[in-house]
């Protein structure tokens, strides 16, 4: 028997990143990518770009052999053509910079966010806005003490604590004003739309919570997760705080590569050098300071093999443009002496690819029995992602599949009770063009099942059969998938589809405090650097947690507001009385 090939090509995101500093001999050209939910443009370092490398990769052949790129700094950049003169720069215009930005300039800040693409960056659709009055008023108040609780027990205590208490217990007071922003400039704030957003899952045992936090804003009649332009809708929110920035007179540059800081731990950070598309270095003086919203690492991947191996396993990146998101926040900070992150790194890592992300049967949305290539059982299937994600890419051969019956219509009422009726709309057409290509594969029976997945019919056949009795007992006494997401297999046809795994981005930054400000190996805060967005360390460990979906994005706009306004009014987080 064969397997079957699914036509998913593992790792392509990868591909191309070895120009991004990601090789050791070429990690001295940076990039100042936009923040932790969005990506930018991989366009290829221009100018000086081959003088930079080699001299990182004559350091490295100094005194850098066998230490990563971050440990060894480069050679200072000094050929400086020009100098200008800020409050703030801000480096990466995705979500968090342009919260930074909204919140610096609005505060009378002379601003400026240098971005390495051509454009502002932005992903995904929704985000948390726990406990703000539009949040209350569409879904309830939430205990942020057990929300934290959650949180921070799902890193192993591993975080700072006291870092994730900020973002729950400032979060109203920052969303509240947004809200009224984005209000203004025609948006509406809706319920989250996609599809982590599981509303009835707030009332499942810890293990599973998913609470109802996060919103979607939305304009005219948009009722799904991406716009009429394509765009997904954070565009929106995303779109409104740039504007709000912009017209209080905060200056965005693009094109614009930030590969150095000025400075360093002892005596602060006064400016960053960025190289312009010409090839010409412009160094950026500041007076308040400088905020790294750069994003993730996903895009180096000297720092996946290092911090997040696991990811490698999964079939690609679905952010797209690829090349950027290469830690240079990391890169940068670690030059001047700062720490990197505590908390180990967390994969954002969910059941689907592009291809099948529209199809409501995968694992995505539904719990079906999975099986590797063995045709064994391997985990709980319930789609809450780390759980789901992790064991996928732990299995023999690093491939799976869901398997479900003829059946399925009435386990989808089941287990989506709410909205069962949109799930299947369309679905039999959905699963007819699947079957043609390939992605969903039917037999009339177990037997002939294992021989199109190419896994030993006995043992699928067994697993059917241990599932069904837990099933049936209402019990899952291997791996704890609440009863009301266990759904028989017992009625033919049988059908299967891949269990596939996507990385969205692995957050992992800089050592902060409770006020984002990066802090060194011995904790103290470096005077005039800041990270946010997924450049902030600290705040997620171990893996990306959804038990409040939309938490990233979420505080990407709360830290990024936060540190923005404190930076301009010459305070810090902790002393700000947010206005």
């Amino acid at each position: 028997m064969s397997k079957v090939d699914f036509g998913i090509s593992r790792r392509d995101f990868l591909k191309g990143a070895a120009a991004g500093a990601v090789g050791i001999a070429g990690a001295g050209v940076l990039s100042a990518c936009s923040n932790s939910d969005s990506q930018s443009s991989a366009a290829a370092t221009a100018g000086n770009a081959e003088s930079q490398t080699t001299m990182a990769a004559e350091n490295q052949a100094a005194d850098g052999i066998g230490k990563h790129t971050w440990e060894v700094k480069p050679a200072p950049i000094t050929d400086i053509a020009e100098t200008q003169e800020y409050d703030i720069v801000i480096v990466g215009a995705g979500m968090a910079g342009n919260a930074a930005a909204e919140a610096a300039a609005r505060n009378g800040a002379k601003v400026a966010v240098l971005e390495r693409s051509g454009s502002i960056q932005f992903r995904g659709v929704d985000i948390s806005a726990i406990n703000s009055d539009a949040k209350i008023a569409l879904d309830g108040k939430i205990d942020i003490d057990t929300a934290c609780k959650l949180l921070y027990l799902w890193s192993q205590q591993t975080i700072n604590y006291q870092l994730l208490r900020v973002w729950a217990e400032r979060t109203p007071e920052v969303f509240n004003y947004v809200e009224g922003m984005v209000r203004e400039q025609g948006l509406d704030i809706v319920s989250a739309l996609s599809g982590t957003a599981k509303y009835g899952w707030e009332t499942l045992p810890e293990r599973w919570r998913v609470y109802p936090d996060a919103i979607s804003y939305v304009r005219g009649d948009e009722t799904g997760d991406a716009r009429g332009d394509g765009k997904q809708v954070a565009w929106n929110i995303g779109e409104a705080l740039n504007k709000s920035a912009v017209d209080n007179g905060a200056e965005f540059i693009f094109n614009m590569h930030a590969e150095q800081l000025v400075g360093d731990a002892a005596g602060g950070i006064t400016g960053v050098i960025a190289m312009d598309e010409n090839g010409k270095y412009i160094q950026y003086n500041v007076s308040k300071g400088v905020i790294l919203a750069t994003g993730d690492i996903s895009g180096n991947q000297e720092m996946v093999d290092t911090f997040a191996p696991i990811c490698n396993r999964s079939e690609g990146n679905i952010y797209t443009p690829v090349g950027c998101n290469t830690g240079d926040a990391i890169l940068m900070g670690c030059w001047v002496g700062a720490a990197i992150s505590k908390s180990p790194a967390a994969p954002m890592v969910h059941q689907f690819t592009l291809t099948s992300y529209t199809f409501n049967l995968t694992a995505f949305i539904m719990s079906w029995l999975a099986v590797n290539r063995d045709g064994n059982r391997y985990g709980a299937e319930i789609p809450f992602e780390p759980y789901l994600t992790n064991a996928r890419m732990n299995t023999p051969g690093n491939v799976a599949w869901s398997v479900f019956d003829g059946n399925y219509a009435k386990w989808v009422e089941k287990q989506w009770p709410t909205k069962y009726e949109q799930l299947l709309d369309g679905i039999e057409e959905e699963m007819e063009k699947r079957l043609e290509d390939g992605s969903l594969m039917k037999g009339d029976t177990i037997e002939e099942l294992a021989e199109k997945l190419g896994v030993p019919a006995e043992n699928l056949k067994a697993s059917v059969e241990e599932y069904n009795t837990m099933c049936k007992n209402g019990e899952d006494t291997k791996y704890d998938v609440p009863a009301d997401f266990l759904s028989t297999i017992d009625t033919a046809p049988y059908y299967a589809t891949p269990l596939v795994c996507s990385t969205l981005t692995i957050p992992f930054g800089l050592h902060v405090d409770v006020n984002s400000q990066v802090c060194t190996e011995e904790d103290e805060p470096i005077k005039g650097l800041y990270a946010i967005g997924n450049a902030q360390g600290d705040f997620f460990g171990l893996a990306y947690p959804v038990h409040c979906p939309g938490i990233s994005h979420g505080r990407c706009i709360t830290f990024g507001q936060l540190v923005g306004e404190a930076l301009a009014q010459d305070t810090v987080i902790s002393d700000l009385e947010f206005k």
